[in-house]
């Protein structure tokens, strides 16, 4: 196995607030979580708007500090749940709303659909994933369809797109916006990516978009990867790994479990993964650096936590992956 990096570096500041009981990602500029004049009603179970000078907690103060069941049905309960609602409401926490971790905007691409894009992703594999006319492509993690409907444009008519996600509503929600659409070439199946309900050699390409960093069994996932795939077929996928340590207390917190960042394995861990699984030609083809503020880790982490954490020199990344089955 050869691995080679590309490091075209962007960083981001992310500020992850917690408001009316749940977790969301704001930008730099929309940082208040509360409305402007303070008050929210009771009902909404919020808070009022602290002074700017407090910097100790966020205005709608921390998060709950509810910790993972780190069990592999734990971790997949509450990811599925966390996504079954997304799906039903349209928006997300985590790395949904106001989503930071997409370094690029979706919607100037070919086949874009704004129905389909709940920003869950960290990248935008389709951009770097050689998808060619004729082509059949796998998307794992599906979510609302956003990727596969951009890879229909690419595969055209001749081709086809698979989409698989273990969330029964996210399924129910990409069918919906391809039967809307009038797609025939676009299928979406209810599955587990550890363990595939599909073929083995019948993709010519597979992508995945912030996904498989959520999933207990990573090694899995890419050995199902590698079966399903033709020789010479290839993978492209954007997710999130940790350059160093991280430290428990913010890996097992549940909310940024399901925000795509405590499930992150080290990027060494993440890359041996993807070799063992029997890959060729293994790439980091794009990354970025992702900052997390002292605030937004206040949250779940004390000081001291938060201080070793900053001299450790250790980061979480966005990177997007390539590698070829051979054979």
């Amino acid at each position: 196995m050869r691995v080679a990096e590309m490091r075209g570096i962007m960083t981001i500041d992310i500020q992850i607030e917690k408001c009316c009981d749940e977790v969301t990602v704001q930008t730099a500029e929309n940082q208040a979580c509360c409305p402007p004049d303070g008050d929210v009603s009771a009902d909404q179970g919020c808070c009022q708007e602290t002074s700017s000078e407090d910097q100790s907690e966020p205005c709608c103060g921390s998060a709950s500090g509810e910790k993972l069941d780190l069990s592999p049905d734990g971790v997949k309960k509450q990811v599925r749940d966390k996504y079954a609602s997304i799906a039903v409401s349209g928006s997300g926490c985590g790395c949904a709303e106001d989503n930071v971790f997409v370094g690029d905007e979706y919607d100037s691409r070919e086949g874009y659909e704004i129905d389909a894009d709940l920003q869950l992703g960290c990248g935008i594999p389709t951009d770097l994933a050689d998808i060619q006319e004729g082509h059949d492509v796998l998307d794992l993690g599906s979510g609302a369809g956003i990727d596969a409907f951009i890879s229909r444009r690419q595969v055209g008519a001749a081709g086809s797109v698979t989409g698989v996600d273990f969330t029964a509503e996210m399924i129910s929600l990409a069918r919906t916006n391809a039967e809307k659409l009038g797609f025939e070439n676009v299928t979406f199946v209810h599955g587990d990516i550890e363990s595939l309900p599909l073929q083995d050699s019948v993709f010519d390409r597979v992508i995945s978009n912030c996904v498989i960093n959520l999933v207990p069994d990573k090694q899995g996932v890419y050995s199902e990867i590698y079966r399903v795939l033709r020789p010479q077929g290839s993978f492209t996928i954007s997710d999130i790994v940790i350059d160093g340590i991280l430290h428990d207390s913010v890996r097992q917190s549940a909310e940024m479990y399901a925000g795509c960042v405590s499930g992150a394995v080290e990027r060494a861990e993440y890359l041996r993964i993807v070799g063992d699984a029997g890959f060729e030609d293994v790439r980091v083809v794009k990354e970025r650096l992702i900052n997390l503020s002292d605030q937004d880790l206040l949250q779940v982490a004390s000081r001291e936590e938060i201080d070793r954490f900053r001299k450790s020199g250790a980061s979480i990344r966005s990177i997007t992956v390539s590698g070829v089955k051979v054979q």
